[in-house]
Protein backbone atom coordinates (compact mmCIF):
# COMPACT_ATOMS: atom_id res chain seq x y z
CA UNK A 1 0.00 0.00 0.00
CA UNK A 2 2.92 2.37 0.63
CA UNK A 3 3.85 2.66 -3.05
CA UNK A 4 0.21 3.27 -4.00
CA UNK A 5 -0.12 5.98 -1.36
CA UNK A 6 3.11 7.62 -2.52
CA UNK A 7 1.95 7.57 -6.15
CA UNK A 8 -1.44 8.98 -5.17
CA UNK A 9 0.19 11.78 -3.14
CA UNK A 10 2.38 12.67 -6.12
CA UNK A 11 -0.75 12.84 -8.30
CA UNK A 12 -2.46 15.08 -5.74
CA UNK A 13 0.63 17.31 -5.64
CA UNK A 14 0.47 17.55 -9.45
CA UNK A 15 -3.19 18.63 -9.21
CA UNK A 16 -2.41 21.21 -6.51
CA UNK A 17 0.44 22.74 -8.52
CA UNK A 18 -1.60 22.91 -11.75
CA UNK A 19 -4.74 24.25 -10.09
CA UNK A 20 -6.19 27.00 -12.26
CA UNK A 21 -3.41 26.81 -14.85
CA UNK A 22 -3.13 25.54 -18.41
CA UNK A 23 -0.60 22.74 -18.74
CA UNK A 24 0.92 21.27 -21.87
CA UNK A 25 2.70 17.97 -21.21
CA UNK A 26 4.51 15.56 -23.48
CA UNK A 27 3.63 12.01 -22.48
CA UNK A 28 6.71 10.01 -21.58
CA UNK A 29 4.95 6.96 -20.23
CA UNK A 30 3.11 6.49 -23.52
CA UNK A 31 4.05 7.29 -27.10
CA UNK A 32 1.38 9.96 -27.65
CA UNK A 33 1.92 13.68 -27.11
CA UNK A 34 -0.98 15.69 -25.80
CA UNK A 35 -2.02 19.05 -24.48
CA UNK A 36 -4.07 19.45 -21.38
CA UNK A 37 -6.04 22.42 -20.15
CA UNK A 38 -6.59 22.98 -16.45
CA UNK A 39 -7.47 26.65 -16.42
CA UNK A 40 -6.65 29.97 -17.96
CA UNK A 41 -3.00 30.65 -17.03
CA UNK A 42 -0.13 29.07 -18.96
CA UNK A 43 3.06 27.61 -17.51
CA UNK A 44 5.79 29.35 -19.44
CA UNK A 45 8.98 28.13 -17.78
CA UNK A 46 10.57 24.88 -18.89
CA UNK A 47 11.77 24.21 -15.35
CA UNK A 48 8.23 24.17 -13.98
CA UNK A 49 7.01 22.11 -16.93
CA UNK A 50 9.81 19.65 -16.34
CA UNK A 51 8.73 19.43 -12.69
CA UNK A 52 5.14 18.72 -13.76
CA UNK A 53 6.24 16.12 -16.31
CA UNK A 54 8.42 14.50 -13.66
CA UNK A 55 5.60 14.46 -11.10
CA UNK A 56 3.17 12.99 -13.61
CA UNK A 57 5.62 10.35 -14.80
CA UNK A 58 6.83 9.45 -11.30
CA UNK A 59 3.30 9.09 -9.94
CA UNK A 60 2.33 6.84 -12.85
CA UNK A 61 5.42 4.66 -12.46
CA UNK A 62 5.03 4.44 -8.67
CA UNK A 63 1.41 3.33 -8.99
CA UNK A 64 2.52 0.94 -11.73
CA UNK A 65 4.97 -0.61 -9.26
CA UNK A 66 2.51 -0.75 -6.36
CA UNK A 67 -0.31 -2.37 -8.32
CA UNK A 68 1.47 -5.70 -8.98
CA UNK A 69 2.60 -5.74 -5.35
CA UNK A 70 -1.01 -5.30 -4.21
CA UNK A 71 -2.10 -8.03 -6.62
CA UNK A 72 0.50 -10.43 -5.24
CA UNK A 73 -0.54 -9.53 -1.70
CA UNK A 74 -4.22 -10.21 -2.38
CA UNK A 75 -3.45 -13.54 -4.05
CA UNK A 76 -1.08 -14.57 -1.23
CA UNK A 77 -3.70 -13.57 1.33
CA UNK A 78 -6.34 -15.64 -0.45
CA UNK A 79 -4.06 -18.69 -0.49
CA UNK A 80 -3.29 -18.21 3.19
CA UNK A 81 -7.01 -17.78 3.99
CA UNK A 82 -7.77 -21.02 2.19
CA UNK A 83 -5.19 -22.85 4.28
CA UNK A 84 -6.34 -21.23 7.54
CA UNK A 85 -10.12 -21.12 7.12
CA UNK A 86 -10.94 -23.30 4.13
CA UNK A 87 -12.13 -20.56 1.77
CA UNK A 88 -10.25 -18.15 -0.50
CA UNK A 89 -12.64 -15.24 -0.03
CA UNK A 90 -15.09 -14.54 2.78
CA UNK A 91 -16.10 -10.90 2.06
CA UNK A 92 -14.46 -9.71 5.25
CA UNK A 93 -14.30 -5.87 5.33
CA UNK A 94 -10.51 -5.92 4.93
CA UNK A 95 -10.80 -8.22 1.89
CA UNK A 96 -13.60 -6.16 0.41
CA UNK A 97 -11.66 -2.88 0.72
CA UNK A 98 -8.56 -4.52 -0.73
CA UNK A 99 -10.69 -5.53 -3.74
CA UNK A 100 -12.15 -2.02 -4.06
CA UNK A 101 -8.64 -0.53 -3.88
CA UNK A 102 -7.42 -2.98 -6.51
CA UNK A 103 -10.35 -2.11 -8.81
CA UNK A 104 -9.75 1.66 -8.44
CA UNK A 105 -6.07 1.39 -9.33
CA UNK A 106 -6.81 -1.11 -12.11
CA UNK A 107 -9.27 1.37 -13.62
CA UNK A 108 -6.69 4.18 -13.34
CA UNK A 109 -3.93 2.17 -15.01
CA UNK A 110 -6.28 0.80 -17.67
CA UNK A 111 -7.53 4.27 -18.56
CA UNK A 112 -4.04 5.71 -18.52
CA UNK A 113 -2.68 3.00 -20.83
CA UNK A 114 -5.57 2.66 -23.28
CA UNK A 115 -6.65 6.30 -23.55
CA UNK A 116 -3.28 7.98 -22.90
CA UNK A 117 -4.93 9.69 -19.94
CA UNK A 118 -2.50 12.30 -18.65
CA UNK A 119 -4.09 15.40 -17.25
CA UNK A 120 -7.33 16.87 -18.52
CA UNK A 121 -7.71 17.05 -22.31
CA UNK A 122 -9.50 20.01 -23.87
Amino acid sequence: YATLILGSLLSILFLIITRGKEVSLKGRSTENNFSSSVGSTTFSTNKQLTLLESLDNLSYRTIGLGFPLLTIGIIAGAVWANEAWGSYWSWDPKETWALITWLVFAAYLHTRITKSWQGKKP
